[in-house]
């Protein structure tokens, strides 16, 4: 049964932008000079970005921009992470994989891309890019100006994603200047035919790096199968590891995305935020018994975490996040809970949050942690005491009409198709962007 209203807690809808039907994914905020608003999605499946000026939030008008990519345009190449700041977009360029985009192996070009957006904000200029080879490419990364942009990229003879540094003063020629990976991810003389497909469930057991945000010469990184992770690069040429929480097992992993997904300082107080990846319900097949996707019986829980940090050499995971609330609207619709969705078991669990900060067009404030939590929408937590975090509100997008891609015999989704919230932001006025899986922009605003 579909569910066609927004639910909604302590929330009020402010506008909505379809994306031109192109499925958002991160978003980065750019506020002009003279005042107006700016955001950048970056795309979970197609080559290119939108640019979406918010200036009047219950308005929001949008432009496609395609890729200008190496070769012709095609179906291996997206661009699904984005960063701005200092009036420069960082364009997070890699491959599509297979299991959840519905594509094959095709060529496409990893790396960044780096773009003057103060000149002007609706027509991105390039000004240059770094090549990260032999591998994914580019993921979440973290930029919130100045000269080094911190890089989850692939790289020669490295496993998946590691943290690269890179100076881009001058974007015509961008320069590492330092890199730091989890043991297992140097390969050495393995041969390339001993590695897994991105995105294979033998791939997502292994060690990667995933999303990094930074803060005081300390990265703060999600390093799937190597935990929560505090590197010190006050010598950018020479990161060092000063403290790990492993987290998988007991938490994450089995069918589920990344096993440590996201890490981020608690504004200026001694905790960060960590969280295990669940998954779109969409791809679940009761009928496929291997491989990704298959049908489950059993998955481990994943969570939005609170880490402690004063000794940054021993972190420590001192309390969980609870539940999503459950709303009756989508009760009525789907069932008692995110993980049998209209009787079918599938995996539930937190995405992105909204990791920005240093910027004056983002809100401030350490009291508050936001997450879109896939089926569950996005949900706004109270986290002034750190060890009781609490759900204050939500916001749940309604289930989509169709698809906006799938594969030529419509199979790429067998699974519930309900309303999947991706990303957020929070503006400095108060406004809430989340965009979703096959859906477009939402903006609401927390009534709190």
């Amino acid at each position: 049964m579909r569910r066609t209203e927004m639910l909604m807690k302590n929330m009020e809808y402010i506008g909505y932008n379809d994306l031109n039907k192109k499925p958002g994914f991160q978003m980065a905020m750019h506020k002009t000079k003279d005042g107006r608003y700016f955001i950048y999605t970056a795309c979970f499946r197609d080559n290119g970005f939108n640019i979406v000026e918010v200036t009047d939030p219950a308005n929001p008008v949008s432009k496609w921009v395609e890729g200008d990519w190496i070769g012709e345009v095609h179906d291996g190449q997206s661009l699904a992470k984005i960063q701005a700041a200092d009036g420069k977009l960082i364009a997070c360029c890699g491959g599509t994989m297979r299991v959840l985009h519905g594509t094959h192996e095709q060529p496409y070009w990893g790396g960044i891309k780096v773009y003057d957006i103060e000149t002007d904000p609706w027509n991105p200029k390039f000004l240059g890019q770094f090549e990260c080879e032999d591998g994914p490419g580019v993921h979440r990364s973290f930029y919130s100006g100045g000269k080094y942009a911190y890089i989850m990229g692939s790289k020669r003879n490295y496993l998946g994603y590691i943290l690269r540094i890179l100076d881009i003063s001058d974007p015509a020629n961008i320069v590492e200047v330092g890199s730091w990976w989890a043991d297992g991810q140097y390969l050495g003389n393995k041969k390339a035919s001993a590695i897994p497909e991105v995105g294979t469930e033998p791939f997502m057991k292994l060690p990667n790096g995933h999303a990094i945000t930074v803060k005081d010469d300390v990265v703060y990184a999600a390093f799937p199968n190597v935990g929560f992770c505090l590197i010190d690069v006050k010598d950018k040429t020479r990161p060092r590891l000063l403290g790990n929480v492993p987290l998988n097992p007991p938490f994450a992993n089995g069918q589920a995305g990344a096993a440590c997904h996201t890490a981020m300082p608690l504004g200026d107080r001694p905790f960060a935020i960590v969280t295990t990846e669940g998954e779109r319900p969409w791809y679940f097949d009761k009928n496929r018994t291997e491989g990704m996707f298959h049908n489950i019986t059993s998955q481990p829980m994943n969570i939005i975490g609170m880490i402690e940090t004063g000794d940054m050499e021993n972190p420590s995971l001192i309390s969980i996040f609870p539940y999503p609330e459950v709303p009756e609207g989508y009760k009525k619709c789907h069932g008692e809970n995110f993980n049998i969705i209209d009787g079918q078991r599938v995996v539930f669990g937190p995405h992105n949050m909204f990791d920005a900060f240093g910027q004056d067009c983002y809100e401030n404030r350490d009291d508050r942690v936001y997450n879109c939590h896939f089926q569950a929408g996005l949900r706004v937590y109270d986290v002034s005491d750190p060890f009781v975090p609490k759900e204050i509100a939500y916001f749940m997008p309604p289930d989509p009409e169709g698809t906006w891609f799938d594969i030529e015999d419509g199979t790429l989704f067998p699974g519930p198709h309900v309303g999947i919230a991706e990303d957020c932001l929070v503006d400095d006025r108060g406004y809430i962007y989340v965009d979703t899986y096959q859906d477009g922009l939402y903006i609401v605003r927390c009534t709190l």
